[in-house]
């Protein structure tokens, strides 16, 4: 396989890697194998056919060679004198066959006139005959000998004179002397004396028909090699030529009906993929390629077509999908803001006001929830508190939502019990309702006066409240059921009283129902737990808390359901008011600032410890102000103080108009570093922390409002 995509080659590798280009490569390799096997085919028939005939040719040399020479003499007597010669020498004496002592034992035979006859009779048959030698012998199955009576052979290094013997193998003895007289006998072996030759003969028989003897021809293979040496020449010249005729027309062939149009539909998708980029609607790229091969190709080419066509209209319908998925997507995001502009959602909510403080938080599983929470004052001295949780998600539950919140606070604005809010929304509900959607509903009315607290529980999940210096624990209110459920449902009101300092936190199933990835749910014990953590700590710092531990409980999990949490502190009446100073933002003016502060800590009987720590606080923070806040375009700022009852405590929050910065979205130093390697900065805020016993901050109508709380 080439190393480079199609894309990355040149001109040439194209062409070497081409469809046409192994086309003729498979042609030419296809055709060479089966050349191959034809040759090898050819060649064993050749040398089969060749060598039988050689065979049957020498064999009837030497049957027409027995006949002539038994009718001129009987070669049975010489036969039967040199095998009885043969047999009565010792071995010892035999020697290997060709000794000249043993040899000239043999030399009256020469003599005799049977011999000469015989001889003379074998060279006439060899000499006008194809074969090399033919001759007169014995197989001895005794020594396993091929013994020699007469061989015409003139050559003084390969002929074998009377008596003259070598070994012959089982095989051979065996196909000579066990011939059935059916089959033409012959034996092929390589010798160091002759190389490959072939052996054939016929037997001489005594009058009992024992054998006296062979007339034998042989036969060597080298014409056949040579034969068939010249049969491979002339077929590979033939198969050369072939192979490359029948190469080019199958390229020629493939090229016309495989490549030419797989190349146009290439070019096609090419010119296809070129319009989309230029915008150019064109959609007959495949349809016009007009290929009628009959068969895939040509299916190929109509598939494509059709696709472009689909193609085409799944665009549009993509394109409409697409543009009705941004119209939603936009309208969901004006959902989630209109929603979030539903909820209260600007803190210190009631900045004026000293007898409480409340914050909350909504988050929900999808772009709008179904939970809410509201909180608004019915009168100057009644505060209206609302937690709710609508079925079901999405879109419909934040649209049952709004409708829910809008009728919770309007029947509550004309002064109605809880009890008799919440009844007149539920049949107000149920009368037009035929989605069978419900909501349940915590809705309290808080005396700013004495810390009454009357409330209803529709369905909803338990309050969670804090006595002065106690613990968070559940109220296990008394349970009505869902608003929407039933028609004419009635509603039972219980009452509370929130001495000053006690804090009550509200939440929908969202926070307990939480789950992580192993499916366990965050439950009420761990809520009450980070509450209890986090006792002494303002409203808007215990909402984050629990916000926080559901985020690290849960980890990657998916959120399932909106998380609505609400906190609302009770001061009382006794809370002091609020007093305020405004000066240059100059580190010079700082002294005026800790004098003002220092005044009204007096009139608290503030420690001087505490004091101390105010005062540090107080020239850490103006001195960020002074330094940073206007950039050197200069500024005021402003510092107010609000004493609480309880728990006893100041409030001090520092406002300035400069750049929005919030210092406590810092990370704080690392203090077991040297000054040397330490960040520069921080160090003041960090102390600021760790000195005051709450902070908080945000930016509000175009000001930085620091906030720093420290119990007395």
């Amino acid at each position: 396989m080439p190393e480079k995509s199609v894309r990355e080659m040149n001109k040439y590798e194209r062409l070497r890697y081409s469809l046409a280009s192994r086309t003729f490569h498979t042609a030419v390799g296809g055709a060479m194998i089966l050349g191959i096997v034809a040759l090898i085919i050819g060649l064993g028939w050749y040398a089969y056919s060749y060598s039988s005939q050689l065979i049957k040719g020498a064999f009837g040399v030497t049957k027409n060679a027995q006949q002539i020479i038994s009718k001129v003499v009987d070669p049975t007597s010489l036969g039967h004198d040199v095998m009885d010669l043969y047999r009565s020498v010792p071995e010892e004496t035999r020697g290997d066959g060709d000794d000249a002592g043993y040899l000239s034992l043999y030399d009256s035979f020469t003599t005799r006139e049977d011999y000469v006859q015989i001889l003379s009779i074998l060279k006439d048959f060899r000499d006008s005959s194809t074969v090399s030698d033919v001759y007169y012998a014995m197989y001895d199955e005794e020594t396993g000998m091929l013994v020699y009576f007469a061989d015409p052979d003139e050559d003084e290094d390969t002929v074998c004179p009377t008596g003259f013997f070598e070994t012959a193998t089982k095989k051979e003895l065996n196909t000579f002397l066990n011939w059935n007289g059916k089959k033409t006998p012959y034996y092929i072996e390589k010798t160091d004396r002759y190389g490959w030759i072939c052996t054939t003969g016929i037997s001489v028989n005594n009058a009992d028909g024992s054998i006296a003897g062979f007339i034998l021809a042989d036969v060597t293979l080298k014409e056949v090699g040579s034969g068939m040496l010249k049969f491979l020449l002339q077929y590979g010249i033939s198969m050369f030529v072939l192979i490359n005729l029948v190469a080019i027309f199958m390229t020629r062939h493939m090229k016309k009906k495989l490549v030419q149009p797989i190349n146009k539909i290439a070019e096609a998708a090419e010119a296809y993929l070129k319009d989309k980029k230029d915008g150019v609607g064109v959609t007959d790229h495949f349809s016009k390629l007009n290929i009628n091969t009959g068969d895939e190709v040509e299916n190929l080419a109509l598939i494509m077509a059709d696709m472009e066509t689909d193609l085409a209209d799944y665009e549009d319908d993509l394109t409409r999908v697409a543009a009705e998925k941004e119209r939603i997507s936009i309208e969901l995001s004006l959902a989630t803001r209109i929603q979030a502009d539903m909820l209260p959602n600007i803190f210190p909510a009631f900045p004026d006001r000293s007898e409480f403080d409340v914050f909350a938080s909504m988050k929900p599983a999808k772009e709008v929830g179904g939970d809410f929470y509201d909180f608004f004052l019915i009168d100057e001295d009644h505060l209206g508190l609302v937690m709710a949780d609508v079925s079901g998600k999405g879109v419909p539950a934040a649209l049952f939502m709004m409708v829910s919140k809008i009728l919770v606070q309007n029947i509550a604005m004309s002064g109605k019990s809880p009890a008799e809010v919440i009844k007149t929304i539920n049949d107000q509900i149920c009368a037009n309702n035929r989605e069978e959607m419900f909501v349940t509903v915590w809705f309290g009315v808080l005396d700013l006066r004495d810390g009454t607290l009357r409330a209803v529980n529709a369905g909803h999940e338990y309050p969670i409240l804090k006595k002065p210096g106690g613990d968070f624990e559940l109220v296990k209110d008394i349970h009505g059921f869902v608003v929407g459920g039933f028609a004419s449902s009635k509603y039972r009101e219980y009452e509370l009283k929130l001495d000053p300092g006690a804090k009550l936190f509200l939440y929908t199933d969202g926070v307990t129902e939480a789950s992580n990835v192993d499916s366990v749910l965050f439950g009420t014990g761990r809520t009450l737990e980070v509450l209890n953590n986090n006792k002494d700590a303002g409203p808007e710092t215990v909402v984050q808390s629990v916000n926080n531990a559901i985020s690290e409980f849960c980890g990657s999990a998916p959120q399932f359901d909106d998380i609505t949490l609400m906190c609302l502190e009770y001061f009382g009446k006794g809370n002091t008011e609020m007093k305020e100073i405004t000066v240059e933002a100059k580190i010079e003016n700082i002294p005026e600032v800790t004098d003002f502060v220092n005044g009204e800590l007096e009139k608290l009987e503030c420690s001087l410890k505490a004091q101390m720590q105010i005062d540090v606080a107080i020239d850490e923070l103006l001195g960020n102000i002074a330094r940073y806040a206007y950039g050197g375009s200069g500024g005021n700022a402003t510092v107010q103080i609000r004493a609480k009852e309880e728990p006893k405590a100041v409030e001090l929050t520092f406002i300035d108009g400069g750049t929005p910065y919030d210092p406590l979205k810092k990370d704080d130093p690392d203090i077991s570093l040297g000054a040397d390697e330490r960040e520069v900065g921080g160090l003041g805020i960090f102390l600021v922390k760790k000195t005051m016993d709450d902070m908080k901050y945000e930016y509000k109508d175009g000001q930085n409002r620091l906030t720093v709380t420290k119990l007395l």
